[in-house]
């Protein structure tokens, strides 16, 4: 029960897991895994050597809306996600496709389960990020972070490399030096 649409490219060794959706010009890279009931959304690109545990998403529209008259409108997500090799992505997490550039995953990132990144997002090579935890649209999280449990990341900051946020954490502005912060 595997839905693979037109113009996909699997790399050698990529295992598919029954229930999982491929859409249209997806590329995963070699010996990826791709756990059951996963959905990927069209244009992706999935590097080598990940693995994308069940109930996972990762392409949906981000959460993008404009008010007019008095109603919310949608906001074309027109970009994609990239996520780059040996990334490891937990149950259940979602990674929004960007809206009008790329949402990024660098190399060697690992998601808990019931992770959120959002459309336009970037995450570092190397950050760690534990469950319950996101990253709201538009913000950068730097390379070899530590992200405890249950953070937030509030919309359109920066976070440095070399950051640890201790678990509960509201992260309502940038943070511009490495260390270790809490709230």
């Amino acid at each position: 029960y595997v839905v693979i649409e037109s113009g996909v490219a699997l790399g050698e060794r990529v295992q598919l897991g029954a229930g999982s959706f491929v859409g249209r010009d997806v590329s995963i890279g070699e010996d990826t895994v791709i756990f059951p009931n996963v959905s990927i959304g069209h244009s992706c690109s999935i590097g080598a050597r990940c693995e994308i545990n069940s109930g996972t998403v990762i392409g949906t529209d981000g959460f993008g809306y404009v008010m007019d008259q008095g109603k919310y409108m949608k906001v074309p997500q027109l970009g994609r996600v990239v996520i780059g090799d040996d990334v490891d992505i937990g149950c259940n997490t979602a990674v929004d496709r960007g809206a009008l550039r790329d949402t990024v995953v660098g190399d060697g990132v690992k998601l808990d389960n019931h992770v959120q990144v959002a459309h336009n997002a970037s995450i570092g090579t190397n950050t760690i990020m534990s469950g319950f935890s996101g990253v709201s649209g538009s913000s950068k999280v730097g390379k070899n972070c530590i992200i405890g449990g249950g953070v937030g990341i509030r919309d359109n900051i920066e976070v440095v490399d070399d950051v640890i946020i201790t678990g509960r954490t509201f992260v309502s502005n940038s943070l511009r030096e490495p260390g270790s912060y809490s709230s």
